[in-house]
């Protein structure tokens, strides 16, 4: 068996530790910019060496057996520790394109952060941005996109949810001249008007926290739509009596910046007036990647991701005292 060992070369053990984290062969082919029959080549001699098959067979790729699982933790490291002796940087991503799924109002945020983590290690990489959708969390699993920045993101086997901060501002934005800005701000109030909610960052019909509050209370809500789009429910809410319910710091960027929208600050009246218990949902963005990006470079952009959001967030505070 030993002797047996020394034909688990390089990229041998590169093709395994792929169809771990990746459980399709294309994917792996892609990502090692191979073939498939090539990887299938490196899995049987894998196959043949120990004596074991490794894998099954599933519909839409491969799924590793407990042998599988034994041997990743030590093939990976073997990996890990060729790539060090060919004096390739943990840090850097493996290609020049980095694929990152967000949001509008949040994707200026993560393209910032990634330019700057290029920058402070001296890489020339691009960003290519795909609007966020229901497959997102597929896609990362893929390792199809690279990062992805979400809200109240779900626990994974393959991706990494690093939390980078609180979302702690809450807004209501109109058209200007609204009559609901001349009334007292009330619930009762808010739910007299067809309201327009943001889906942040969420998978499927996910219902909206102001849905669940007026349902558990049996009281009437007129909803107009739920968009993962900011600039489409703003540019609805300018032209109709809608009014739309918004969250987070981003968001205020591109509300405050609009000369036909009115917007109130409503975070007290979210946290205070509706929960006075204290039991308002709270909500948080996370950094997401595949565990394949594990690296100094992802550490570091959760870093600037993190400090940049603090800093906005006091940019605001000091907005408002001004």
């Amino acid at each position: 068996m030993r002797k047996e060992l020394s034909k688990l070369d390089y990229f041998t053990l590169k093709v395994f530790v792929g169809l771990i984290e990746f459980k399709n062969g294309s994917v792996v082919a892609q990502k090692l910019n191979t073939t498939q029959p090539k990887v299938s080549r490196a899995l049987n001699t894998m196959r043949e060496v120990l004596n074991d098959e490794l894998f099954i067979r599933r519909q839409y790729g491969v799924e590793p057996n407990l042998t599988a699982d034994l041997l990743y933790p030590i093939a990976r490291n073997v990996v890990q520790g060729y790539e060090q002796m060919a004096d390739l940087t943990s840090s850097k991503p493996s290609k020049n394109q980095l694929v990152i799924a967000a949001q509008e109002h949040l994707s200026g945020f993560l393209v910032e952060s990634i330019n700057q983590v290029c920058e402070q290690f001296g890489f020339d990489m691009s960003v290519s941005i795909q609007p966020w959708s229901d497959n997102v969390q597929e896609l990362l699993a893929q390792g199809k996109i690279d990062y992805a920045i979400t809200v109240n993101s779900k626990q994974s086997d393959v991706v990494k949810n690093i939390k980078v901060g609180d979302v702690k501002y809450y807004f209501l934005a109109a058209r200007k001249g609204h009559p609901f800005f001349k009334q007292e701000l009330s619930f009762a109030e808010l739910i007299k008007n067809k309201l327009v909610f943001i889906n942040y960052s969420k998978v499927g019909l996910v219902e909206h926290w102001c849905e669940t509050y007026a349902k558990e209370r049996h009281l009437p809500i007129k909803l107009s739509f739920k968009t993962t789009s900011i600039a489409m429910a703003l540019n609805h809410v300018a032209k109709t009596d809608d009014v739309c319910w918004a969250a987070s710091v981003f968001a205020h960027q591109f509300i405050s910046a609009r000369d036909d929208i009115e917007y109130l600050d409503v975070t007290d009246f979210y946290e205070r007036a509706l929960y006075p218990a204290g039991e308002a949902p709270k909500f948080d963005y996370f950094l997401q990647y595949h565990q394949s990006h594990e690296s100094e470079f992802s550490k570091v952009l959760t870093s600037v991701l993190q400090q940049k959001l603090i800093n906005a967030q006091l940019q605001y505070e000091q907005k408002k005292l001004n």
